[in-house]
This record gives structure tokens, sequence and C-alpha cells, in this order.
């Protein structure tokens, strides 16, 4: 018995359909936390479920970091801007990932392609503890595309140290750890923000940190963002 030649249209229509929904909802502007493992395509490898990054905590004399995604097909042009309310709430610098490096940026940023971004917001001693817009825009298509970020500054604030403390693996497990030799380099960077994370710790509960890193011989986790719920610990203290 043959295929009535509606019905065989309205399957081939639904078909397509289908498979242009990827397309057509892929959001070309994301956010996600500076532990995100992201391929040069743009793609998360890690974790299955990165954290969404919609009102992240943001700590007062240090810096909080995020990885800025565009993704459009090679060839089309784009526009990156991040805007802020209040005006220069935080200090915004943008770098261009590739591999392991960082290439600093000027805004707006233009590009062709899908891009990674490493996005630090600067955040002084003295700013006042409320809720900020941070919302990376891009112009793309003759059309603006906004995510929307709503960052809370903390009352939590970096200590001044006069000399590197380490990271947190160096407070509670007592490991000497060398500083990547490479200043431009995600790497340097962690380690950076992981120092001001040390810094904090210093008001902190050592069994809460201790409980938290999940003790000095547990075996490396599959989520690279597990890191998070220490950060979130430390960026609570008063």
């Amino acid at each position: 018995m043959g295929v009535h030649t509606s019905g065989y249209n309205t399957l081939v229509k639904t078909a397509v359909f289908l498979l242009l929904i990827p397309a057509v909802w892929a959001q070309p502007l994301r956010v996600y936390s500076e532990f995100a493992r992201i391929d040069a395509a743009g793609k998360v490898t890690a974790p299955a479920e990165p954290r969404e990054i919609l009102s992240p905590a943001v700590v007062r004399n240090g810096f909080t970091s995020f990885q800025v995604v565009v993704d459009v097909p090679r060839g089309t042009p784009y526009q990156l801007y991040v805007a802020q309310n209040p005006e220069n709430a935080v200090r915004v610098t943008l770098y261009r990932e590739s591999g392991e490096k960082l290439e600093p940026v000027e805004q707006p940023v233009s590009g062709t392609t899908a891009q990674v971004f490493w996005m630090d917001l600067w955040t002084a001693a003295d700013a006042p503890v409320q809720r900020i817009k941070v919302e990376p825009q891009l112009h793309v298509n003759n059309d603006w595309v906004i995510y929307p970020m709503e960052g809370r500054v903390t009352e939590a604030a970096v200590p001044e140290a006069k000399e590197s403390l380490g990271t947190m693996r160096s407070l509670v497990c007592g490991e000497t750890e060398t500083i990547p030799a490479d200043d431009n380099s995600t790497t340097r960077f962690h380690f950076r923000n992981a120092q001001q994370d040390r810094a904090l710790a210093a008001g902190a509960s050592k069994a809460d940190l201790q409980k938290l890193l999940g003790g000095c011989d547990a075996a490396a986790r599959a989520d690279p963002e597990w890191y998070l719920r220490i950060r979130d610990y430390l960026f609570r203290l008063r």
C-alpha cells in the first residue's frame, strides 16, 4: 500500500522542522564559569551540565572571572561589548582565548567566527554592596543579543597579602605549590584567583574547608566546576 502524497509531505516538513530547531534556537552568546572546559568551537566539553551564570557573586578587592562564548558560523561578522549599570561598577578586561593563551583585547571586539573570551571583573574594595548589571552584548546580523547578567557585589573583600599565600590545598593540606610562569595563561589566572580564595580563607573554619575540599587524598573530579562550592562558601564570609 502506497503512502498518500499529502501525508508524506507533512512528514518531510516535520522532519525538516525538527532538524532546524537546534540551528534556530542556538544561542550565539553564552557565559560560563572560569572552570568550564570549552573547545575552540565554543562547545562545552565538561561538565555535562555547567552552572548557569545569571546572578553570580562578585568579590570586592579582587577579580571574578568568567568565560564568554560567541558562537556564530564562520564568516559571520560581529562586535562584542560589555555594558554596565551603574557605569564603571567594576573594571572589565577581556581576553581572547587560544588554548591556554590569553590575548588582551579592547572593546568593542570584532570577529568573524566562534570565539571564547575570558572576562575579568575587578571590583574595588570600597565598592557598594549591591546588585549590578554586567551584560555581554553581541551585535550580529544587524541585531543585538544580550546576555542578562546581574552581579551581586559581596560584603566579602579579599584581604591585602604581602606575599604569595598559595592556594586552598596549601592551607588545608600543607602542600607546596609552584606559581605558573606564564603571566598570560588561563593557568596563571586560575592560580591568581585561587590565591584570592586562600586570602579570604583566613577567616574561615579549617574544618569546613577540609570538608568542602573532600580531603587531601581525594581523587581528581570529573566535574571541573566542583571547586565553585568552595568559592560560594568563601564569598559568603563577612
